[in-house]
């Protein structure tokens, strides 16, 4: 959600005109999940995914169509038996997806994407509410609502004045428990909207700590899928933008101290990939401190009982080193340094799909 919408609102600032399209319902086997989502611009050219095929070459003409209607829609699309007869797409499920136009000139829209995308970017947490309805649509005014941790909310939902003092409240545990979806709005006034929910977070971050051979391929990948990345070594001649063009941040430091006063918050994973041994303990021993997402150290089971040793002799517990992903990575026997990188980053990407 934070590299779409700042995708979106990149767009708006271009003055290009464009129409959403969001899976909101799936069942069944489908290319991608609910939350899944891409635009369609006024020629027809889409940016992200919702599957590919032609599920997505439907939704991307009938998302054209929208936006020269102006006309919000809700599409269903079985994949499966006859309705697929003629497709590559025999998946065996149903998919639900909401169409949304949204004008460049319309000066609520690009005041909703702006503060959505800067929240994204700058690490904050956040709510954005649609109303789910299909008809039509000349603004954003009054039908979109973001909702953000500790700041003013930004919009509004016409007809549902309470809505503000209704989610506020609970706006950390929604963000939580209900990330996406569509959920009825049931108010003290008894109305209900059938409305769209998506959370709006920041990217996580991989903290890459060595930045060797291994690091230069785990990079490329992270970026890739999605995440946030920041290279850390103790030679400025490893770690620097020369060799890590794709880095967000570059740190050069001693090993010693790296993470000391830092915290680096709950979507932190934490990938140490450090030249020697007692530089992969010096890392560990900080890292099982943070209250990361994910912890995971290179090396083999003979690196990492003697590892776990010294750290149990200084008091660490062995339930706090069973939540270590060590040696790293998925099974997949990987050798080359390439190869070690996509067995590490399919790990990531399990671990933040909840596996």
């Amino acid at each position: 959600m934070a590299h779409f919408v700042t995708l979106v609102n990149e767009e708006l600032k271009k003055a290009n005109d464009l129409c959403l399209a969001t899976i909101v319902k799936r069942s069944g086997s489908a290319p991608r999940s609910s939350g899944a989502s891409m635009l369609v611009l006024a020629d027809g050219s889409i940016k992200g995914t919702i599957g590919g095929g032609k599920l997505e070459g439907d939704v991307q003409q009938e998302a054209c169509r929208c936006l020269q209607e102006e006309q919000t829609k809700l599409l269903h699309f079985s994949l499966r038996g006859k309705d697929v007869s003629d497709s590559e797409m025999l998946c065996g499920g149903n998919v639900d997806v909401f169409l949304e136009p949204v004008k460049a000139a319309d000066s609520a829209a690009r005041d909703i994407y702006q503060a959505a995308a800067h929240l994204a970017q700058k690490g904050g947490q956040g709510l954005l509410l649609t109303p789910a309805l299909p008809g039509p649509i000349k603004t954003q005014k009054g039908r979109k609502l973001l909702l953000a941790l500790d700041k003013e909310p930004v919009g509004s939902l016409d007809g549902f004045p309470e809505v503000n003092s209704e989610i506020l409240p609970k706006l950390e545990e929604y963000i939580k428990e209900r990330p996406f979806g569509i959920h009825d709005l049931k108010l003290p006034s008894g109305q209900n909207l059938p409305c769209l929910w998506e959370a709006v977070l920041a990217d996580p971050t991989v903290y890459l700590f060595g930045a060797g051979h291994v690091s230069l391929q785990v990079a490329k990948l992270v970026k890739m899928v999605g995440f946030k990345l920041v290279v850390m070594d103790d030679r400025k001649d490893f770690a620097n933008r020369e060799r890590f063009t794709q880095a967000d941040e570059i740190w050069v430091n001693n090993y010693q101290d790296v993470l000391t006063g830092k915290d680096l918050g709950e979507d932190a994973y934490l990938v140490i990939l450090t030249r020697g041994h007692m530089y992969d303990k010096e890392v560990l021993s900080q890292a099982i401190k943070q209250n990361a997402k994910y912890v995971g150290m290179i090396g083999s089971s003979r690196k990492r009982k003697a590892i776990y040793g010294a750290l149990l002799d200084e008091g660490v517990s062995q339930k706090t080193l069973d939540k270590v992903y060590s040696p790293i990575g998925e099974p997949i026997k990987a050798e080359t340094p390439e190869e070690i990188a996509v067995s590490i980053v399919a790990e990531l990407i399990k671990v933040r799909a909840g596996g």
